[in-house]
């Protein structure tokens, strides 16, 4: 759709409206960007676009009307990508774009380790960083909301700097830009846009908005259940084009077969790498395999990727571990916590503890993230023989049970971690919050 001239409605001014509208403007559309939140229109405020324009995991009467009227309704992933190939600004680069509702952010760090050496712009849940040759020109605090790709663009033209490579973390699905489509995992599935819809349905937006020469990379159990427009690669257990051939405590062997290159040829082998030690592998293993597949989808050597498979070191806040003033420290603080996560964290801070010694729990929420965690299950979790201490986080005043003690943020609580705690003893941090 060319946006050029018509009059358009842009729905959710939280999550990118504005961003959108500032791009479709542009462009010489009227566009007007609305909140559906707070002091929502009426829906007949509609009628008089040609277009309206909605995030994923809204639902709202202002669609409802736009259907009922045969207005064309985009989501904010399709517009997003029209924007960008209307402009042309990212025909020559080669770009990833990662969904799923785990292992985003682990991946798409990965693939960026990977073209470093390059001009690499990556946008995850990290925020927006754009560097060449491994040096940082700029870094922006920004979300990983479709309409964040619109401003990460902006960014690089106000630098003057033009990537060779884009690698984007995307909410709900994909925008049809990308080279390579990657999707870490499909479940746990859960429920958007007030329980009418799943976050599998938004997330295969990336299969349906594909373009026909890009490459697909899935997981094998959790393979699309629609047939796809470009080339799958699968990665997994049993018949999946990457899988494990060997995993021991120090080291591991991928194999893969049949796996169809962005050039077209069809490849197989094996990569083999060490392992740091860093971090837990367990929680690590899919991502690995999800950055091996999507690698060679985008024709890297296998040299390379086990050469960056070798020298990771995880990421921030996802289950990496490092000395913090003399103490053991397992960093698990990310916005995409969940119950799983802390108690594998819990399992694998537990490795660290030496007889004798304390293990200190940091565990809670900050208020403006997303999909938050229930007070009681954090609490639940908190409630182990194992742990010497909890201290919890929370931005509000909360009744808490005996012995736990409460902190503002993250900051605050590892200061009290260490009041608590002495040389060797280890401390586990689990705070849903943005890093």
């Amino acid at each position: 759709m060319d946006f050029s001239g018509k009059n358009v409605a842009v729905l959710d001014t939280i999550h990118g409206a504005r961003e959108i509208c500032k791009k479709l403007r542009e462009i010489g559309a009227a566009a007007v960007a609305f909140n559906i939140y707070h002091n929502t229109p009426t829906p007949d405020v509609v009628d008089s676009f040609d277009v309206v324009i909605t995030p994923v995991h809204a639902n709202t009467p202002l669609v409802a009307r736009a259907e009922a009227l045969d207005i064309p309704v985009l989501t904010h992933h399709q517009a997003v990508g029209q924007l960008v190939r209307q402009s042309e600004e990212l025909n020559d680069a080669l770009v990833f774009e990662v969904t799923g509702v785990k292992g985003k952010t682990s991946t798409a760090a990965l693939l960026g380790n990977a073209y470093a050496d390059g001009k690499l712009l990556t946008l995850t849940s990290l925020g927006l960083e754009v560097s060449e040759n491994g040096r940082y020109i700029a870094k922006r605090r920004l979300s990983i909301t479709p309409a964040s790709i619109l401003t990460a663009i902006d960014l690089t033209k106000k630098f003057d700097f033009d990537p060779e490579v884009y690698i984007f973390e995307v909410s709900l699905g994909g925008t049809g830009l990308a080279d390579v489509n990657i999707i870490t995992t499909l479940l746990p599935e859960y429920e958007i846009a007030q329980h009418t819809k799943t976050s599998t349905l938004a997330k295969l937006q990336m299969i349906t908005n594909a373009k026909e020469s890009s490459c697909l990379v899935a997981p094998m159990d959790v393979a699309p259940p629609i047939k796809q427009k470009c080339c799958l690669n699968t990665f997994g257990d049993g018949g999946a084009n990457v899988r494990y051939e060997d995993r021991r405590s120090n080291e591991a062997t991928m194999a893969y077969s049949d796996l169809e290159r962005m050039d077209g040829s069809l490849e197989s082998g094996e990569i083999h790498f060490a392992l740091s030690g860093d971090f837990d592998f367990k929680s690590y293993e899919s991502a690995l395999l999800c950055f091996t597949a999507a690698a060679l989808s985008a024709n890297l050597s296998p040299d390379t990727i086990s050469s960056q498979l070798s020298h990771f070191k995880g990421v921030l806040g996802r289950m990496s571990a490092a000395i913090f003033n003399g103490r053991f420290l397992i960093d698990n603080s990310n916005s995409g916590l969940d119950e799983a996560s802390i108690k594998q964290a819990i399992l694998y801070g537990l490795t660290f503890k030496k007889v004798g010694h304390k293990v200190v729990l940091i565990i809670g929420l900050e208020s403006n993230v997303c999909e938050g965690i229930a007070i009681e299950a954090l609490l639940s979790l908190a409630q182990s023989d194992s742990l010497d201490h909890v201290v919890f986080v929370s931005d509000q005043e909360r009744t808490l049970g005996k012995g736990v003690i409460q902190a503002d943020n993250l900051e605050s609580a590892l200061r009290k971690a260490l009041e608590l705690t002495g040389i060797s003893d280890v401390i586990i941090s689990c705070v849903k919050m943005w890093r």
